[in-house]
Protein backbone atom coordinates (compact mmCIF):
# COMPACT_ATOMS: atom_id res chain seq x y z
CA UNK A 1 0.00 0.00 0.00
CA UNK A 2 2.82 2.61 0.80
CA UNK A 3 4.47 1.55 -2.58
CA UNK A 4 1.16 2.29 -4.23
CA UNK A 5 0.77 5.44 -2.16
CA UNK A 6 4.02 6.90 -3.18
CA UNK A 7 3.51 6.08 -7.22
CA UNK A 8 -0.11 8.13 -7.11
CA UNK A 9 2.23 10.81 -5.65
CA UNK A 10 4.49 10.84 -8.23
CA UNK A 11 1.68 10.91 -10.48
CA UNK A 12 0.22 13.64 -9.11
CA UNK A 13 3.62 15.86 -8.91
CA UNK A 14 3.86 14.71 -13.26
CA UNK A 15 0.20 15.98 -13.34
CA UNK A 16 1.08 19.26 -11.63
CA UNK A 17 4.25 19.77 -13.18
CA UNK A 18 2.48 19.09 -16.96
CA UNK A 19 -0.29 21.43 -15.93
CA UNK A 20 2.21 24.02 -15.31
CA UNK A 21 4.27 24.05 -18.29
CA UNK A 22 0.73 23.84 -20.01
CA UNK A 23 -0.26 26.87 -18.06
CA UNK A 24 3.38 28.99 -18.74
CA UNK A 25 3.03 28.04 -22.26
CA UNK A 26 -0.73 29.86 -22.77
CA UNK A 27 0.52 32.68 -20.54
CA UNK A 28 3.92 32.72 -23.43
CA UNK A 29 1.32 32.48 -26.35
CA UNK A 30 -0.92 35.65 -25.34
CA UNK A 31 1.91 37.87 -24.20
CA UNK A 32 3.50 37.10 -27.79
CA UNK A 33 0.22 37.83 -29.80
CA UNK A 34 -0.28 41.09 -27.35
CA UNK A 35 3.35 41.84 -28.41
CA UNK A 36 2.38 41.12 -32.21
CA UNK A 37 -0.87 43.04 -31.81
CA UNK A 38 0.70 46.45 -30.69
CA UNK A 39 3.76 45.96 -33.24
CA UNK A 40 1.19 45.30 -36.14
CA UNK A 41 -0.68 48.54 -35.72
CA UNK A 42 -3.91 46.37 -33.90
CA UNK A 43 -1.99 48.64 -31.00
CA UNK A 44 -3.63 51.78 -32.53
CA UNK A 45 -6.80 52.28 -30.65
CA UNK A 46 -10.37 52.77 -32.50
CA UNK A 47 -11.16 56.02 -32.09
CA UNK A 48 -14.27 55.70 -34.20
CA UNK A 49 -16.29 55.02 -36.86
CA UNK A 50 -17.35 57.44 -39.70
CA UNK A 51 -20.54 57.85 -41.18
CA UNK A 52 -21.14 56.97 -45.10
CA UNK A 53 -21.08 60.66 -47.24
CA UNK A 54 -20.70 61.83 -50.71
CA UNK A 55 -19.26 64.92 -51.91
CA UNK A 56 -17.86 66.10 -54.95
CA UNK A 57 -13.92 66.14 -56.18
CA UNK A 58 -11.14 68.59 -57.37
CA UNK A 59 -11.98 66.68 -60.68
CA UNK A 60 -15.69 67.07 -60.07
CA UNK A 61 -15.98 63.63 -59.72
CA UNK A 62 -17.54 62.08 -56.53
CA UNK A 63 -16.10 61.22 -53.38
CA UNK A 64 -17.25 58.62 -50.91
CA UNK A 65 -16.67 56.38 -48.13
CA UNK A 66 -17.22 53.64 -49.68
CA UNK A 67 -14.70 54.25 -52.77
CA UNK A 68 -12.49 55.00 -49.82
CA UNK A 69 -13.04 51.24 -48.60
CA UNK A 70 -9.98 49.36 -48.35
CA UNK A 71 -7.75 52.58 -48.73
CA UNK A 72 -5.75 54.22 -45.77
CA UNK A 73 -6.01 57.49 -45.86
CA UNK A 74 -4.63 61.02 -43.83
CA UNK A 75 -7.69 64.04 -43.62
CA UNK A 76 -7.22 67.59 -43.11
CA UNK A 77 -9.70 70.45 -43.05
CA UNK A 78 -8.62 73.71 -44.87
CA UNK A 79 -10.06 76.32 -47.38
CA UNK A 80 -8.09 78.11 -50.12
CA UNK A 81 -8.79 81.47 -49.15
CA UNK A 82 -7.14 80.72 -45.92
CA UNK A 83 -4.75 83.10 -44.68
CA UNK A 84 -4.04 81.45 -41.49
CA UNK A 85 -2.75 77.46 -41.09
CA UNK A 86 -4.01 76.37 -43.76
CA UNK A 87 -1.03 76.81 -46.52
CA UNK A 88 1.64 75.11 -43.76
CA UNK A 89 -0.75 72.37 -43.59
CA UNK A 90 -1.39 71.88 -47.02
CA UNK A 91 2.63 72.03 -47.56
CA UNK A 92 2.55 69.43 -45.04
CA UNK A 93 0.24 66.73 -46.64
CA UNK A 94 2.57 67.71 -49.80
CA UNK A 95 4.75 66.43 -47.53
CA UNK A 96 3.54 63.28 -46.46
CA UNK A 97 2.30 62.79 -50.35
CA UNK A 98 6.32 62.52 -50.71
CA UNK A 99 7.13 60.28 -47.62
CA UNK A 100 4.42 57.99 -48.31
CA UNK A 101 5.26 58.03 -52.27
CA UNK A 102 6.45 54.09 -51.74
CA UNK A 103 2.69 53.40 -50.27
CA UNK A 104 0.63 53.90 -53.28
CA UNK A 105 -2.71 52.37 -51.51
CA UNK A 106 -2.52 55.32 -49.50
CA UNK A 107 -4.77 58.52 -49.95
CA UNK A 108 -4.69 62.18 -48.58
CA UNK A 109 -7.82 64.21 -48.52
CA UNK A 110 -8.37 68.00 -47.48
CA UNK A 111 -12.12 69.00 -47.15
CA UNK A 112 -12.67 72.41 -47.75
CA UNK A 113 -14.29 73.97 -44.81
CA UNK A 114 -15.21 77.07 -47.26
CA UNK A 115 -17.47 74.61 -50.03
CA UNK A 116 -19.18 77.83 -52.01
CA UNK A 117 -16.28 79.91 -52.60
CA UNK A 118 -13.89 76.49 -53.31
CA UNK A 119 -15.71 75.02 -55.86
CA UNK A 120 -14.07 72.26 -57.96
CA UNK A 121 -12.24 74.47 -60.64
CA UNK A 122 -10.64 76.55 -57.50
CA UNK A 123 -9.54 73.37 -55.65
CA UNK A 124 -8.05 72.27 -58.75
CA UNK A 125 -6.15 75.33 -59.51
CA UNK A 126 -5.17 74.96 -55.36
CA UNK A 127 -4.08 71.33 -55.43
CA UNK A 128 -2.18 71.74 -58.18
CA UNK A 129 -0.20 74.59 -56.69
CA UNK A 130 0.89 72.27 -53.92
CA UNK A 131 2.19 69.56 -56.50
CA UNK A 132 -1.21 67.28 -55.40
CA UNK A 133 -0.90 64.21 -57.52
CA UNK A 134 -4.42 63.80 -57.77
CA UNK A 135 -4.45 59.79 -58.01
CA UNK A 136 -3.67 60.35 -54.61
CA UNK A 137 -4.37 63.61 -52.88
CA UNK A 138 -8.07 64.67 -52.95
CA UNK A 139 -9.43 67.73 -52.45
CA UNK A 140 -12.96 67.87 -51.75
CA UNK A 141 -15.86 70.32 -51.90
CA UNK A 142 -19.57 70.03 -51.44
CA UNK A 143 -22.92 71.01 -49.29
CA UNK A 144 -21.63 73.18 -46.29
CA UNK A 145 -24.14 71.17 -43.92
CA UNK A 146 -22.89 67.85 -44.97
CA UNK A 147 -19.24 68.80 -44.24
CA UNK A 148 -19.43 69.93 -41.05
CA UNK A 149 -21.68 67.62 -39.97
CA UNK A 150 -19.01 65.18 -41.19
CA UNK A 151 -16.13 67.11 -39.28
CA UNK A 152 -18.18 67.59 -36.08
CA UNK A 153 -19.84 64.50 -35.69
CA UNK A 154 -17.76 61.91 -38.05
CA UNK A 155 -14.07 63.25 -37.50
CA UNK A 156 -15.13 64.92 -33.93
CA UNK A 157 -12.99 67.93 -34.82
CA UNK A 158 -14.54 71.45 -34.30
CA UNK A 159 -16.03 74.01 -37.06
CA UNK A 160 -17.75 77.04 -37.95
CA UNK A 161 -17.54 80.61 -38.49
CA UNK A 162 -16.23 83.39 -36.08
CA UNK A 163 -19.17 84.78 -34.47
CA UNK A 164 -17.37 88.33 -34.86
CA UNK A 165 -16.78 87.98 -38.51
CA UNK A 166 -18.91 85.87 -40.55
CA UNK A 167 -16.04 85.24 -43.02
CA UNK A 168 -13.26 84.50 -40.88
CA UNK A 169 -13.68 80.20 -40.97
CA UNK A 170 -12.55 78.27 -37.57
CA UNK A 171 -11.72 74.81 -38.50
CA UNK A 172 -9.18 72.51 -36.52
CA UNK A 173 -5.59 71.96 -37.80
CA UNK A 174 -5.28 68.31 -36.69
CA UNK A 175 -4.42 65.40 -38.95
CA UNK A 176 -6.49 62.37 -38.83
CA UNK A 177 -5.59 58.90 -39.68
CA UNK A 178 -8.05 56.64 -40.94
CA UNK A 179 -8.05 52.98 -41.39
CA UNK A 180 -9.07 50.81 -44.54
CA UNK A 181 -12.59 50.16 -42.68
CA UNK A 182 -13.21 54.01 -42.22
CA UNK A 183 -12.28 54.03 -38.70
CA UNK A 184 -10.66 56.85 -36.82
CA UNK A 185 -6.99 55.50 -35.60
CA UNK A 186 -5.20 58.76 -34.65
CA UNK A 187 -4.94 62.57 -34.02
CA UNK A 188 -2.40 64.38 -35.16
CA UNK A 189 -1.36 68.37 -34.19
CA UNK A 190 0.69 69.32 -37.86
CA UNK A 191 2.40 71.87 -35.51
CA UNK A 192 4.60 69.41 -33.86
CA UNK A 193 7.04 67.50 -35.98
CA UNK A 194 6.88 64.26 -33.87
CA UNK A 195 3.35 63.77 -33.82
CA UNK A 196 3.73 64.13 -37.63
CA UNK A 197 6.72 61.51 -37.68
CA UNK A 198 4.14 59.35 -35.68
CA UNK A 199 1.57 59.66 -37.86
CA UNK A 200 4.06 58.36 -40.84
CA UNK A 201 4.62 55.68 -38.54
CA UNK A 202 1.45 54.69 -37.93
CA UNK A 203 0.36 54.60 -41.39
CA UNK A 204 3.34 52.02 -42.02
CA UNK A 205 1.98 50.12 -39.29
CA UNK A 206 -1.50 50.05 -40.66
CA UNK A 207 -0.38 49.50 -44.08
CA UNK A 208 1.78 46.32 -43.21
CA UNK A 209 -1.02 44.77 -40.72
CA UNK A 210 -4.71 45.18 -43.22
CA UNK A 211 -7.71 44.70 -41.11
CA UNK A 212 -6.09 44.99 -37.95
Amino acid sequence: MPERGQRASKYVVVLLVFAGLASAALAFKQMLGEARAVASGAGLRVLGQLPEFTLMRETSEPLTLSSLRGKIWVADFVFTRCAGPCPRMTRRMAQLQQELADLPGVRLVSFSVDPEYDTPRVLREYAQAFGADSDRWYFVTGDRRKIYQLSINGFKLTVGEDPEDEHLLLHSTRFVLIDQQGRIRGYYDETEPEQMTRLVTDVRKLARWPGR
